[in-house]
């Protein structure tokens, strides 16, 4: 299998979804509520429908693992899988912010993410990657990050309301207290948040969830390009994310002795906090 095949396959597919999100019209769109707190439009299946179908074309003995299409990793035989996010962000695309709204392809097999790409339709952003490739916005190549320290370092931090209330305004007022040099905290999905920082905008991310959302496909495109640009992406305790775990909201990201730093700080609050894991 050609690699490169397969990133051009997953960029042409983003790209074309993504034309096709631009035409639609916001009154014929359907809502529907898949649980308490998360929804899925007609826009979101109807971009999957599209990303598969043109995947297939090309590789019709792959398999495709998709928000809407959900399957058992573990009971597939040794083949590519593609990770899909169809509209990662989809209440931010309700509320009409779509400089957070993405959609993410990628192919994985048992030796990691191959090619991944995350791309914005709204803002014509597109993020790509291949195994043993650099990464390209929009066809430009994107660089390794500059060195940082933690205490001046640009970092969005985003945690679950379900922390405990001490350890939620440690994470709130860290760049106050001169723990860290910034941080941010924006609304939308994680694909497009990663890419702010593969760009250089953030060094570097802490996502703090209650271990009960996200999946796989909300991140595979941008693990292999955030690992192109020499990016550590991990859990909490510093360890490589891999489609079987259970958690995928709790992670860190950022060049590798910044990403140390933030570990060490990580446990140092669990420590005081007593956080769950």
């Amino acid at each position: 299998m050609n690699i490169d095949d397969l990133q051009t396959v997953a960029e042409q597919a983003a790209k074309m979804a993504g034309s096709f999100l631009r035409l639609l019209s916001f009154e014929g769109l359907q809502i529907f509520r898949k649980g308490k707190s998360d929804v899925v439009t007609s826009f979101d299946m109807e971009s999957e429908r599209l990303i598969k179908n043109h995947i297939l074309m090309y590789f019709p003995d792959h398999i495709i693992q998709a928000e809407e299409s959900k399957i058992d990793i573990e009971a597939l035989p040794d083949n590519i899988i593609w990770f899909i996010d169809p509209l990662d962000g989809t209440k931010a695309f309700l509320r009409g912010n779509f400089a957070f709204v993405s959609m993410s392809v990628a192919a994985w097999d048992k030796s990691g993410v191959l090619a991944g790409v995350v791309y914005n339709p709204f803002t014509d952003m597109l993020y790509s990657a291949a195994k043993g490739g650099e990464v390209r916005l929009n066809g430009n190549t994107l660089h390794s990050p500059k060195t940082c320290p933690i205490k001046k370092a640009r970092l969005l931090i985003d945690f679950s309301s379900s922390l405990s209330d001490p350890l939620k305004k440690e994470l709130a007022t860290s760049d106050l207290t001169g723990k860290i040099g910034r941080s941010y905290r924006l609304g939308g999905g994680i694909s497009q948040h990663l890419m702010l920082i593969a760009q250089g905008t953030l060094d570097g991310g802490l996502f703090w969830g209650a271990g009960r959302k996200g999946q796989f496909w909300d991140i595979a495109a941008a693990a292999v390009i955030l690992d192109r640009l020499g990016f550590k992406f991990t859990n909490l305790e510093g360890k490589p994310i891999h489609p079987s775990d259970q958690v995928f909201d709790q992670l860190i990201v950022a060049a590798p002795k910044l990403h140390k730093e933030m570990l060490n700080w990580i446990a140092e609050l669990k420590g005081i906090y007593k956080s769950p894991d």
